[in-house]
This record gives C-alpha cells, structure tokens and sequence, in this order.
C-alpha cells in the first residue's frame, strides 16, 4: 500500500504547531492534578469578605458562592473584589455564583424585581391554564415558605421586549450579577433537573401535567438548553454549571442538555438518607457518577458531593477514594454547619499528581477498586464486600496525618486490610511518570 503525503508549508505548518500547543496549554489548565477538590459554600453565613474565608476557599479547585443585589454593602465591598481576592492567592481557583431560574421567595426582598415580573407576566406554574393560586415549589413545601414554583418553559408568554421568562431572567441575571463582576467564572443554576418536581399545567392548554410525564421533561430541558445557549452568547468565554443530582438516574433522558454544561453538582450522592449509595449500592453509585460524567461538556467540573460529620474520617476516605475513580471533584459538606466554610482533611493534602491509569470500572482485586497516580493509589472497598485483606505489588507509605492517626500513621506498607465500605489513600515510595501525549511530528 502506498502512502501519498501532502506537501504543506513551513508557515501552515508553524500555525499548525502553533494551535496545537495553544490547545494543549488550555487542556493542562483544564486538568489540575489529583485530588480535585469542589466547595459548595453559598450556605450562611456569607462572609465571603473575611480573608481567612478566602484563603481557605482559594485551596479549592472551584466554589459556589452565593450573591444578591446589595451584597457586601454593610462590609463596603463587592463580589468581584472577592473573587479577585481569591485569584490573587490561587489563580487557578474557579468561583461560580449561585442562582436559582425555578423558584422565587416572596419574602426575599433581594428578588422582588423577579417575583413582581413573574407576577405581572404571570410567569408562574399553575396547576390549570395561565392564572390561578401560586404552587409552591418542593423546597418551598420543605421548608413551608411562600417559595413558589416558576413556569420557565418555551410556553410562557413574552412581555414588551419579546421575551419569555428563561430569556428575561437569563439577561436579568447577567445585568444583576455577571456585568458587575466579570471576574468570576460563570454561574451555577441550581435545579437543573431532567424532569419537573412539580405537577403543572406547564404547557398551558388547561390540563395539569404529571411532574413524571415525559413530554414535561422534554419541555423543561428544551427551555433549559435553549437558556444555557443564551448565555453563552452573553458571557462570551465564561462556564455554566449547575444542580444536576438526578442526572444519573438509569431513566433519566438528557437527549437535550447533553454536553450543554460544563459541570455541576451530584448534590448529595452520598451521605444522606435519600443518596444512590443509601438506597442502592456502591455500583450503582458508581454507574450515576459515570453517567453524569459523560453528559457534561469539558472542562467537565462534576462535583461528587458527600455529606458528614466532620470527624468519620473512615466514611469520607471512602466517598474520596471513589470520587478519585473518575476524574470529577470531591465536595464534603459538614452536616452541622451546612453550605458554608471548608472542611479539610489531611487526605486534601496528599498530592497524587496526575491519573496514570483511565477511569476505573472493574475490581483490581477481591473486589476492591484501585486507581493509580503519579505519586500513588486510591482503593475503595465497597459497600457489601465485607472487611478484606489485599496484597500490593510493591511496598506503598501510609499518608502521615492528625485527623486519623492509626491509619494516616507514615509507615510503610505491602498488605493492608480494608474494612466494609472503606478507602484508602497510599503514596508511591517511587513516583511513576503519567503517559505523555505523542510528540507532534511536522510532515512535509
């Protein structure tokens, strides 16, 4: 067989090179080094403007920060003075700013522009037709708060500038809150779901529609997209991610949201009552996790996020070691303090360095799960396996730590023995090179 080459020239070939390497460049800042770490801090209080808060947030790979009209005003200062804080001391730190397109708090004096505008267009879900009593949103019968339930669908009336609900508050959104601080990195849309959570008539022909009917999740998500396309054009440069915790359903269809995000939050897929992992197993977990992956678009910032106590170390190394079986970031949230401050723990300090093997999807060995790093390896031994002794290759080093002493106690190891729904984290003695991508080679 015979090859024919294409003669190029040495300039084509220079910009060739040229793009390349700029695009390698922008994938390296793209893939920060294991473990990757996500906080979820828009929880009171919001003391984003305390330097000891922003040092502890400038440690993660990204936060969630919450924001309203007014913010640090009493403080005398901005959102963005905070971000640009934060960036200063890290400035591969990403910050997003929360904001909610599904409900709105009457009571919140911050978004009466938002309940007025609902109200005047009639915006809001109803149970029949366009008109009729309020619904209360799921959180707003959680909490039993005049919380209530917006209709942000494509069949929403448009007001005088031509715009329907998704695209007024999009743009309201940018005004109120990107215009002012550019540097942050995007936003986080809370509730992002594949399907309502509430019975409406979101349609509007005058029949209530089941939160569970098909076409009112294809209806949600075609707005949903039609919204994130909208601010990409606004927010030239910047990420969208968001609440997508049920995107990993098995039934779950993502036809219209696939790769229209580049990120979010698996909020509480693990730890709780209502979590994957409580309800089912480790596996199916896993099998979300994965799922969630593949529907976001790069950089693909998907935070696996636990909930505990700060203190069982043993519970949060094993939702860690399983976060590190894929490549998203791991968020922990104290159950006592809520959506605010940042734990840590000595596990956060371990430094791994880059992934030398993909995405683990099978057992290494006696059912347990291994993932390697350049400057060691995450085992994960999972929910139903029971206690098991494994045998390692060569001999690893325990981590040193304070938090848990008779684990994280340096020395060295070849066997250890893992305990039902346990991980682990273990330094290389000898660090090993994580594969390279193969050199560009100029053909003439």
């Amino acid at each position: 067989m015979q090859f024919m080459f294409k003669r190029t020239s040495i300039p084509a070939v220079v910009a060739a090179l040229l793009m390349l390497t700029t695009a390698a460049a922008a994938i390296a800042a793209d893939s920060p080094p294991f473990p990757r770490l996500a906080g979820v801090n828009n929880g009171a209080p919001h003391n984003y403007e305390d330097p000891a808060y922003q040092a502890k947030l400038a440690k993660l790979n990204w936060s969630l920060l919450a924001t309203w009209v007014g913010w640090g005003a009493s403080s005398d200062t901005t959102v963005e003075q905070v971000v640009r804080n934060i960036k200063a001391i890290n400035p591969d730190s990403r910050v997003f700013l929360y904001e909610n397109p599904m409900e709105v708090d009457e009571d919140n004096a911050a978004a009466a522009v938002v309940f007025e505008k609902n109200d005047k267009m009639n915006w809001w879900a109803y149970e029949r037709g366009s008109t009729g009593p309020l619904l209360l949103s799921p959180y707003g019968k959680l909490k039993s708060k005049p919380q209530y339930q917006v209709n942000n669908t494509l069949f929403t009336p448009k007001d005088s500038s031509g715009y329907q609900q998704w695209e007024w508050h999009a743009r309201w959104v940018v005004q109120q809150f990107y215009k002012p601080n550019p540097s942050m990195d995007g936003f986080f849309e809370d509730n992002v779901f594949w399907r309502p959570r509430t019975d409406a008539d979101w349609n509007r022909d005058g029949v209530t529609d089941s939160k569970d009917s098909p076409q009112a999740g294809k209806w949600l998500r075609e707005a949903l997209a039609k919204r994130f396309q909208l601010f990409d054009t606004l927010m030239p440069g910047k990420l969208m991610i968001g609440n997508i915790a049920d995107w990993g359903m098995s039934s779950a269809v993502l036809t219209e949201l696939d790769q229209k995000l580049n990120g979010g939050l698996i909020e509480g897929i693990i730890g709780k009552h209502y979590s994957v992992e409580t309800w089912s197993s480790w596996a199916e977990m896993m099998r979300w996790y994965r799922k969630t992956m593949a529907a976001v678009a790069e950089p693909k910032l998907v935070a696996f996020h636990q909930v505990g106590t700060v203190t069982d170390y043993k519970a949060m190394r094993y939702g860690l070691a399983s976060c590190l079986l894929d490549n998203g970031y791991y968020a922990f949230t104290d159950e006592t303090k809520g959506y605010s401050g940042v734990p840590w723990f000595d596990e956060y300090d371990s430094k791994l360095g880059k992934a030398v093997k993909p995405p683990t999807t099978a057992a290494w060995q006696k059912g347990v799960y291994r993932r390697d790093f350049e400057n060691g390896i995450a085992l994960v031994n999972p929910k139903g396996n029971g206690p098991v002794e494994v045998t390692l290759e060569e001999d690893f080093r325990r981590l040193t730590g304070k938090q848990d002493p008779a684990v994280n106690n340096g020395a060295v190891t070849r066997k250890l023995v893992l305990q039902d729904r346990d991980g682990i984290i273990l330094k290389r003695i000898r660090p090993v090179a994580a594969p390279t991508a193969p050199k560009l080679v100029a053909v003439h």
